[in-house]
């Protein structure tokens, strides 16, 4: 929707390529080209960006591909290698093919006087463009032999993955991005001017704090909250508050927000502060970049990628990220409206990576907490600390112990010991929670759910032996770091494992559900959409 296709590039031998420049290609061409997708399976390089293009401009449907950028991904999980060109140049003789290009494109804009980001693709001449484009067709097909026999010698669980997970996911996924998240334009207007109206406010309650009120009489301007320099000056000098031992890269009090959470239980200046930042944030960066990025149909399309994590959860680029919508504040959320008529209805997997722990790790203490229903945390809490109400109750008698729990939960799956833990009770709570009791509640809980211990623990010295672990969906994760000198580093590889052991399988359900519920919706000839893992029920 956003550009043309200039031309396609193919390749059906090692070191043959051919570029045809799009204003070539009629309906007799659009024939042949369907013909050929028909009957042979299509490679390419980010299948979930080029098939989409395919069948949105011409007349033609995709149904076997491959994807040498999700092959990539099986054989080396880590983000930030499965560009073409750097594959290209480590796995090709091809080298840095582009760079002929580069310098013409270079040298067009110097003597033209543009700038990098005005530059359109569209002013290449043919004769630059034909064998870059070229090239690019012909290390596909060379990294498509070579990762295809790769993953055909190697273990069957990641040619597993590829093929019942990935190539799927992938289809599933230009559905999601197709549909598109339907925004309420007029309620988006609105929700500029009523966050303004409450940052004008936020801002104004934190000029007229004492303090801030001393701070300009005695500096001379105004106190201006994204000045590192002055902020540290507030905190330290004038609200006299305690540093919190966070430095930064030169030594000097932080002042980042872990710090101002912190040191709001302190003062309330911190939280004024953060107050101002949390609501700029989601005015700037949400509300003010969704209405200009808005298609025709008043839908928001951005990208979901299958290749951008290394524990195999989703993530998100392009016009948005459609993942980091702010959970705690609705306005943003607000504005995603069905037209009239429609109903949006969204489903959760609820605390799913601790039920997949419990799973894994046979514990059937744990999975019972899960059978009895209700409220997770506050039965974990009650089990933990044998509290002396119903579970429905511990929210409002004992939300300490329920915090308490909850933070034990979440962190012990991933290496968090009675410091983090303290740290994380103290500060959801707002009050003081010591390392000792942190430890307390730790050894309590793996009294009650020993089977997780003993889970964690072979997996963590399974990591430290091998170097790497397989998830329960298939999925390989190298952790090659366990053997460094650094202790540290060590420990970070051991949790990145366990992380991975539950955040992949937690994951890969939720996307096979996502992409059952999407062949069910089809199969069914339902007018239902799924807009990530939203379903819009007509």
């Amino acid at each position: 929707r956003n550009g043309h296709i200039l031309g396609i590039s193919l390749s059906y031998e090692p070191d043959a390529g051919a570029y045809i420049n799009a204003d070539c290609l009629d309906e007799s061409a659009e024939e042949k080209m369907q013909e050929l997708f028909d009957k042979k399976r299509m490679v390419f390089h980010n299948a979930k960006f080029d098939i989409p293009m395919f069948e949105f401009h011409f007349n033609v449907k995709l149904s076997r591909f491959e994807d040498t950028m999700l092959m990539h991904y099986m054989l080396d999980e880590n983000p930030g290698t499965h560009g073409l060109k750097m594959l290209a140049m480590k796995y090709t003789d091809y080298g840095d093919y582009e760079k002929p290009m580069y310098a013409w494109m270079d040298e067009y804009r110097k003597q033209n006087g543009v700038l990098k980001n005005d530059f359109k693709w569209e002013w290449i001449p043919f004769e630059v463009m034909k064998d870059y484009a070229a090239i690019d067709a012909t290390v596909t097909f060379l990294l498509f032999e070579k990762f295809e026999k790769a993953m055909k010698k190697g273990n069957p669980n990641l040619l597993r993955v590829y093929r019942d997970i990935l190539l799927p996911a992938c289809r599933f996924l230009m559905s999601v991005q197709d549909n598109g998240v339907p925004f309420c334009k007029d309620r988006l207007l609105a929700s500029q001017d009523l966050m303004l109206e409450e940052i004008t406010e936020a801002v104004e309650t934190l000029q007229n704090h004492a303090a801030v009120i001393e701070f300009q009489e005695k500096e001379g301007k105004e106190f201006n909250p994204n000045s590192v320099l002055q902020l540290r000056k507030l905190l330290f000098d004038y609200a006299k508050l305690e540093p919190t031992g966070i430095k930064t890269e030169k030594g000097e009090n932080s002042t980042n927000s872990e710090v101002l959470e912190r040191l709001a239980l302190q003062h309330e200046i911190p939280q004024l502060i953060l107050n101002v930042r949390k609501k700029t944030k989601i005015k700037n960066t949400y509300l003010d970049k969704i209405l200009p990025q808005l298609d025709r149909d008043d839908r928001l399309r951005t990208g979901f990628n299958l290749h951008g994590t290394t524990s195999g959860r989703l993530s998100s680029s392009g016009k948005m990220n459609m993942q980091q919508i702010p959970r705690d504040n609705p306005i943003v959320k607000g504005c995603i409206r069905a037209k009239d008529g429609h109903k949006i209805v969204a489903m959760d997997l609820t605390t799913a990576e601790v039920y997949v722990a419990a799973v894994l790790a046979k514990d059937e203490n744990l999975m019972n907490v899960f059978k009895s229903g209700g409220n997770f945390h506050s039965s974990i809490a009650k089990l933990v600390f044998n509290l002396p109400c119903e579970a429905d109750e511990v929210v409002d008698l004992y939300p300490t112990q329920r915090q308490a729990a909850k933070a034990v939960t979440f962190g012990i799956m991933y290496g968090a010991g009675a410091s983090k833990i303290s740290q994380q009770v103290t500060a959801d709570s707002g009050k003081h929670f010591s390392r000792t009791d942190a430890q307390e509640v730790i050894d309590d809980y793996f009294r009650q759910f020993s089977n997780l211990r003993k889970w964690i623990d072979m997996s963590s010295k399974f990591i430290m032996d091998n170097g790497f672990i397989y998830g329960a969906t298939g999925r390989k994760r190298r952790l090659p770091n366990v053997k460094s000198d650094n202790q540290g580093i060590q420990g970070h590889e051991v949790r990145s494992g366990l992380n991975f052991l539950v955040q992949s399988v937690a994951s890969d359900i939720n996307l096979l559900g996502g992409i059952e519920m999407n062949e069910y919706i089809k199969n069914n000839s339902m007018k239902s959409k799924i807009i990530q893992y939203i379903i819009i029920f007509v």
